[in-house]
């Protein structure tokens, strides 16, 4: 798997992103990333008391439509760093009390992050590395990063092709996702420190999106089939109508109702799903990040290390 006729996702481009000709993901050959930070907004068993070791990287091979973390998705912030700056990062964010190293949204730079996450290795790198995605995945990247990732927490955006293909432009969404994630979760059992940290294992995240329940109800009854008791699920209901510049597709324009959230928290019953994360109903955008600031994220959900701002480590 190399940038040359890209294939690393499933929406194979097919272009050389060598020579400065970019895919879908909007990105050329050479690493970007918005930010790097001990985050402690993720789910308790990734986070534990040193918080998550986040690395966000520019672009997307989604490109939703209500992306939180547009300004570097879409591309339009992040700073080049080379492969020996991205080691220097996970060692820095071990070094600084990181619970493990979390790496967001990474699948159209992996060509770079298996040379980094080696030397870092070299060097001493020993807590749980987590691949942090969309879903949308080839089998020959799972099977890559198979080899060294520990933790998978993907997407499951939503179960509907003609919800997928007008969201994310992706109508075998569903189908790739699903398959996926049963790769994933396949000979990978959940595996937990004696303080609760989670050291192997898959978790799901679910982003519910207001008047699409059918999606949700799909989703849940998919994972209680195929995978209960074989990785955790987390359903999201932190949906906010963002809007994104330039974007022309239209987008729920409100929040998760409490009549949505209680019919959700039927389905998980009638499901027999009893493990899990499911967050508090918050109609809010308070959270939202802003990149073009060295501290993206509010001071209670992060302690940065590398800022795109400043393009250099930074104590916090």
């Amino acid at each position: 798997m190399d940038y040359r006729n890209c294939r690393l996702c499933p929406r194979m481009c097919g272009v050389d992103r060598t020579a400065g000709i970019k895919g879908f993901c909007g990105q050329s050959d050479v690493l970007r990333i918005g930010t790097a930070a001990l985050h402690f907004g993720e789910e308790p068993p990734l986070t534990g008391e040193g918080g998550s070791g986040t690395i966000f990287f520019s672009g997307c091979t989604m490109g939703c439509p209500f992306c939180q973390n547009w300004q570097i998705s879409r591309g339009q912030i992040g700073a080049e760093i080379s492969v020996d700056t991205l080691t220097d990062i996970m060692l820095e964010l071990e070094r600084r009390g990181a619970e493990n190293i979390n790496f967001v949204t990474g699948t159209h730079f992996l060509p770079s992050i298996v040379p980094a996450v080696k030397a870092a290795k070299k060097r001493g790198l020993s807590i749980p590395l987590l691949w942090n995605c969309s879903g949308y995945e080839t089998e020959e990247a799972i099977d890559l990063l198979d080899t060294f990732i520990d933790i998978y927490l993907p997407d499951y955006k939503a179960s509907e092709p003609h919800l997928t293909k007008r969201l994310y432009q992706a109508e075998d969404y569903p189908r790739i996702v699903e398959k996926a994630l049963i790769r994933m979760a396949s000979g990978r059992p959940l595996e937990f420190s004696e303080e609760g940290l989670m050291r192997r294992g898959v978790i799901i995240r679910h982003l519910v999106l207001p008047g699409e329940l059918e999606s949700s109800r799909k989703f849940l009854k998919w994972y209680a089939e195929e995978l209960l008791e074989k990785a955790l699920v987390s359903v999201m209901v932190q949906y906010s109508p963002v809007h994104i510049p330039g974007n022309k597709i239209k987008i729920p324009e409100r929040y998760i109702s409490h009549e949505e959230y209680e019919r959700l928290l039927d389905w998980m019953d009638e499901y027999g799903i009893e493990e899990g994360f499911f967050q508090d109903l918050e109609q809010t955008n308070d959270w939202l990040p802003d990149f073009r600031n060295s501290v993206p994220f509010p001071s209670k959900q992060t302690r940065v290390i590398w800022s795109a701002v400043t393009k250099d480590f930074i104590d916090q």
